[in-house]
This record gives C-alpha cells, structure tokens and sequence, in this order.
C-alpha cells in the first residue's frame, strides 16, 4: 500500500467533486429550492406581511431544517444526486492502483464532505439570500415566530405557524437553532453517504442504497406517529425541535444522546470502510459498480 499523502487525497477528492457538481442531475437542486420556496419560505413571508412585521433572515432555513417533511425530502434528493458515490470502474481500479488505496479512500470521505458541505450551503443560501432585503440579522427571534398565533389568534393551525414550532423559539436562540440545525442534517446526510460507500467497497452497493432508503422511510414512519424507536433512526436525531417540549427545559431526549449517536455511527462505518478498502480486491470491479 502507497504512503498516505494528504495531498494526493485532497486532489482525489477536489477532481471527483468537480465533476459532481457538473452532472446533469444538478437540475434536481433548482427544482428543490423551487419546491422549498413554495413550501417554507413563502408561507413564513405571508404571515411577516400580514403582520406588517420583518422575520429573521435565518428563520426560513431553520424551518426547512425542522420540517418533517423536508428532512424527508433533502436526504432523498441527496441520495439521489449521489446514487453513483463511489464511482468505481476499470478507470478508477488503475486509478486507485496509482494513489493507493489510503490515498483514494480518504478521499473519497473528502469529496462525501465536499458535497453535504455545498449541497446544504445551496439550501441555506436559497433560504436566506431572498431574506436579507426584508429581514433583520440579529440573535432573537422575530415577532412573526413568537406573536403571529397571539395577533391572529384564529390562524394557529395554519402552515406558516406550524413551521417555526414553540419547541424552538422558547428553547434555543436563532443562531443555536440555526447551528445545530445545519450541522445535525448534515451528520444525517455523513450516515447515507457513508452506507453507501461501505457497501461498494464490499460489493453490495445495491443493498446500501436500499437501506438508506428504508432507513430514510423508517425515519418518517417512527417520527411521525412519535414513538420512542424514532430515536434508532437518523431522522428523529437529526431534527432539532423534537428534543424539546414547548416550555420546560428539560428536553424530551438529551441532545448529548443525538450527537452521541450521530458521531458514533459515522465512526463505526467509517471503521467497516477502512477494513473495505484494506481486502479491497482489483478483480472483478463491476461487482463493486453494482
């Protein structure tokens, strides 16, 4: 096996995401914000107007982070954009042959980083640039969160409201939400990347993409009825409000718990991966491919 070079990594990682970020498929990340705008953002404006009141420019993103129904979409979207990671053919055995094995694997985690990295800074940016000429930049959150219900006391059920739940305005400040929020999806995101890179190296990458799909499905089905098996699933810990009752400060599940959990599965696949790549066998690569 070739000596590690940080270098070589770093280069493995930079030339593959290039061309990720260049495929076609990116069409799919237009139509997501399109869908976001329609779903969050523009129900959080309409009631900022019928307040006549600014929202924190953070609060739309923070609401697709805590949408049951965007955590459901963003990981789909994500798995689809990367159904091909890793992308191993005869070219890339040769390839491989030439960096090292160390080499390619590490980058391979980079380029995985590369893309949640930029694929949730598109979210993020989407969310907040169309904020910055009607909102404010500051740590609190704004009345259209907080006193939307009290103005319009006959409106609670609606959508809008239901996007920036209690359990968050009265439990974290707008710069934590928005922190945790990113960074516990984006862990989420680690996880699928990371199944379906082990499962390639063992030459099941079949089987990964069917389990991160039933691993996404199992998520909603768990957190939706609120049992306490969400807590197995990514999803449930990825979700920043579901640790939270609306007042009391002692939270439904400790966030340590989320952020254990998180990190551990990420370190136990990366272990699996590691042993992948060191009995990774040159023969038969179009095993590893499907």
């Amino acid at each position: 096996m070739k000596n590690f070079s940080l270098k070589q990594a770093f280069s493995c990682a930079a030339t593959e995401f290039v061309k990720w970020v260049c495929d076609a498929r990116m069409v799919i990340v237009a139509v997501l914000l399109i869908f976001i705008n329609n779903f969050a953002v523009s129900p959080l404006t309409n009631n900022a107007e019928l307040m006549g009141e600014p929202l924190n420019i953070l609060e739309p993103f923070i609401a697709v982070a805590n949408s049951e129904i965007l955590i459901l979409i963003i990981p789909i979207v994500f798995l689809t954009l990367i159904a091909d990671y890793p992308k191993v053919d005869t070219n890339t055995v040769f390839y491989i042959v030439r960096i090292g094995r160390a080499n390619w694997f590490v980058g391979q985690i980079l380029k995985l980083v590369f893309m949640i990295i930029s694929y949730l800074a598109v979210i993020f940016l989407g969310t907040v640039l169309p904020m910055l000429s009607k909102g404010f930049w500051y740590n609190g959150w704004s009345n259209v969160a907080t006193g939307f219900v009290k103005m319009f006391p006959d409106r609670r059920g609606d959508f809008g409201v239901e996007l920036l739940p209690e359990n968050l305005y009265n439990q974290l400040s707008v710069f934590e939400a928005a922190v945790k929020s990113y960074l516990l999806v984006a862990a989420y995101l680690m996880i699928i990347g990371l199944i379906l890179l082990v499962f390639s190296l063992f030459k099941r990458k079949t089987m990964g993409f069917i389990i991160c799909g039933g691993m996404i499905s199992l998520g909603m089905a768990f957190s939706a009825i609120r049992t306490n098996l969400m807590w197995t699933m990514p999803m449930a810990n990825s979700i920043t409000w579901l640790h939270y009752t609306k007042y009391f400060k002692k939270p439904i599940m400790p966030m340590s718990f989320s952020v254990i959990y998180l990190l551990v599965l990420i370190a136990v696949l990366l272990v699996f991966g590691g042993i992948a790549i060191g009995k990774f066998n040159y023969d038969n690569v179009t095993e590893v491919a499907s």
